[in-house]
């Protein structure tokens, strides 16, 4: 069993602790690692002294991303049995102005002031759609025109001084540092967080720590708190030595894997073992080191006085250079009581963290509008915390790196070592999430290679293109298999599903049925359509493709298989090279790939950009991945012959990065997809492991997609 370190047992070490028992548990061993006496990190919910009331003294709130699509927080929520509380906040304060709608604004300020708040809010959803909002690939944040200015250059060119301090304040929390220290993009999608068609906010019943205590009860590994690991260093067997700090005692711990999921700040504390490893680690912390501040008074009160005037679960003001104030009484029923909890952020939040805490609770009530001066003399207990340098201004870094580089700092040295944190993605629990599972990912991927793949089929096979095909839930690889001197072995399609040959077994393998389907739930086409079949074998799904009126063309790089080409189809179904196709651009509608898996890693790219090239509209991908169901794994041998295994979320970096985007945005649609394949599956076990899976088998050619995205907008715009 490979043993895997998880240091840190904040959320993203709980996360990444859950995921690995959850989908690696006969693969590994996991041992956590904090260094305080609790689980939990920034999670903190906490209770006043006076009365037993609910308050969150850390993170505030969850973002719902679940009317887009795929929201694996909310997933996991509901799988715990946990319940959520929506939160709103219509309402900012300027000065003693309290502004809860355009009526509000148009009467305080006048006409002019809303319009040019509104035109800046309009602009930033042309700049940044919905869609491009969630999905957040690097390469589109690196390309964008606000990318490369800071918050301030933009906030500036307002021309209203009131919409522009409307905008300021109502972003401070969210940035958690200042306008001049974060770029422009950082600062728009803040301003889209106001949008409920960008995000949602929510809470939990009983508080946000329920979350990270259920994980806790949930994960088996021996946890070991108190323990903080103070050097890290590779071994020269391959594995990872922690020393940890036990007891008053130094201990040695010795790991096969390890994943570091500490904030950025910590990081910069632990000791690294080698000159590389160290230089590699300060080149990491370096590009992420944009610290960004916190500080939270949360103040309990005899009644909720303000409820008259201010709705919602929170409120913005102007105090404190624009703070975020909570009615902790929203999500945390306490009644008779009141609680309102300030947070806030940048270097206000920094300067008053030297405040003692009476003083802070102080200048929190002398920061309360004159329509809300009640609350002093309701006043009862007022508790502080304190989070200076926690979380990133510039979250994801600046340029945005591709994800496997943020987890992996040190790839040739040591690929053994893993990096979880909010700071690599956008600072939230969701973001922690998201790196959480991308290093499970990555570490799935390596423990099934060394599980089921052989050397011969793997890093030292030649590449040959493979085929897999399904017909009611049966499936096969035909991946060609090869010797070490590269020959391919004729018997694998000569007993192609264990019993008889390709041209025998071939209608057991595929389903033109299934493919048309899938085609037009997800992009709306239905035959006659032009389809390139990339990885055809020898050609026999033309056939049946032709039947259901498509005009399709094969490629195949396994010349014994090509061979047996039927003589009908030997001008359609090409000996080739995905790498190099002989087709001009845009020459088929739709690509259906089942060949790039037995390409090799380092010739990926070209290979998906070749694709992109003859592709018109959009590619189904239907290759191998490593996070297939276990069942589909060892009862079809499916990792013989393949030369580039990796997750589906692996395989959507590929082919975003060479100019795909994900087909499949509409929950809606996702669901018809899975209906489609549930249908056809009639096996106890499902090819893919869930519903979400199936989003990244679709990807658009983005060139192709984006002029109907500009139209969707127009109107968009036009009817607000």
């Amino acid at each position: 069993m490979t043993s895997i370190a998880v240091v840190g047992g904040g959320p993203g070490g709980l996360f990444a602790a859950q995921m690995l028992e959850e989908f690696c548990a006969d693969l590994c061993d996991i041992t956590l690692f904090e260094a305080s006496a609790r689980l939990g990190g920034k999670i903190v919910t906490e209770q006043f002294k006076t009365a037993p009331v609910t308050y969150e003294a850390g993170v505030a709130e969850v973002y719902d991303y679940s009317h887009f699509g795929p929201d694996p927080i909310q997933q996991l929520v509901k799988k715990l049995g946990l319940s959520t509380v929506r939160m709103v906040g219509p309402t900012v304060i300027l000065g003693d102005a309290l502004l809860r709608n355009d009526q509000d604004i148009r009467r305080h300020f006048g006409g002019n002031t809303l319009k040019t708040l509104r035109t800046f809010q309009r602009m930033c959803r042309d700049l940044c759609s919905p869609e491009e909002y969630y999905e957040g690939h690097w390469q589109d944040d690196n390309r964008h025109p606000w990318n490369d200015r800071t918050f301030r250059e933009v906030l500036d060119e307002i021309p209203d001084e009131t919409a522009r301090k409307y905008i300021e304040v109502a972003v401070r929390s969210d940035l958690a540092t200042e306008p001049h220290l974060t770029s422009a993009l950082n600062g728009l999608k803040n301003v889209l967080m106001d949008d409920p068609d960008y995000l949602r906010l929510y809470s939990l019943e009983g508080g946000i720590q329920r979350l990270t205590d259920a994980l806790a009860k949930q994960i088996k590994a021996p946890v070991m708190l108190e323990s903080p690991v103070v050097r890290v260093a590779r071994k020269s067997d391959g594995a990872y030595r922690l020393i940890v700090r036990r007891l008053g005692c130094f201990v040695d711990y010795d790991f096969d894997l390890v994943v570091m999921a500490l904030p950025n700040y910590h990081l910069q504390r632990l000791e690294w073992g080698s000159r590389d490893l160290r230089q590699a680690m300060q080149k990491h912390l370096g590009h992420y080191d944009r610290p960004a501040h916190y500080l939270r008074m949360s103040v309990l009160f005899k009644e909720p006085f303000w409820r008259s005037q201010v709705p919602g679960s929170y409120f913005m003001m102007d105090a404190f250079g624009g703070c975020c104030v909570y009615d902790e009484g929203a999500r945390h029923p306490c009644d008779p009581y009141g609680v309102l909890g300030w947070l806030l952020a940048g270097n206000d939040a920094m300067a008053l963290s030297n405040l003692d805490d009476a003083r802070l609770v102080e200048l929190a009530l002398d920061s309360l509008p004159e329509t809300l001066d009640d609350g002093r003399d309701l006043f009862l207990e007022g508790r502080v915390h304190r989070w200076v340098g926690t979380i990133s201004g510039q979250p994801g870094g600046q340029p945005t790196h591709e994800i496997r580089q943020r987890h992996i700092p040190d790839p040739q040295g040591h690929p053994g070592l893993y990096l979880v944190g909010d700071y690599l993605f956008d600072s939230t629990i969701n973001g922690v999430y998201d790196s959480a599972d991308f290093v499970t990912d990555m570490i799935l991927t390596l423990l099934r290679k060394r599980k089921y793949m052989h050397v011969a089929t793997c890093d030292a096979a030649p590449y040959a293109n493979g085929k897999m095909a399904r017909a009611n839930g049966a499936l096969s690889v035909n991946g060609s298999t090869p010797h070490q001197d590269g020959r391919v072995e004729a018997v694998y399609h000569d007993c192609y599903n264990g019993e008889a040959s390709y041209e025998e077994s071939y209608q057991e393998c595929f389903n033109v049925e299934w493919t048309v389907k899938l085609i037009q739930a997800i992009w709306g086409c239905c035959p006659p359509y032009r389809l390139l079949d990339s990885g055809s074998a020898s050609g026999l799904t033309l056939q049946a493709f032709a039947d259901a009126g498509i005009d399709a063309w094969g490629i195949e790089n396994s010349e014994y298989i090509h061979a047996r080409t039927p003589a009908k189809w030997k001008e359609r179904n090409l000996l080739g090279d995905v790498r190099h196709l002989p087709f001009p651009e845009n020459h088929f509608d739709f690509v259906y790939d089942t060949c790039l898996a037995y390409v090799p890693s380092e010739d990926l790219d070209q290979a998906v950009r070749e694709l992109l090239r003859v592709c018109r509209v959009g590619i189904f991908f239907g290759g191998v991945t490593s996070d297939m169901t276990r069942e589909v794994i060892e009862d079809y041998d499916l990792f013989k012959g393949v030369r580039s295994l990796y997750t589906l979320w692996e395989w959507a970096e590929i082919f975003m990065r060479n100019g795909f985007r994900p087909a499949v945005t509409d929950p809606k649609t996702l669901a018809k997809v899975w209906q489609i394949e549930s249908e056809i599956d009639e096996d106890d076990w499902y090819w893919y492991a869930d519903q979400d899976s199936m989003r990244y088998c679709f990807y658009s050619k983005l060139a192709a997609a984006a002029p109907r995205e500009r139209k969707r907008r127009r109107r968009k715009s036009a009817s607000r």
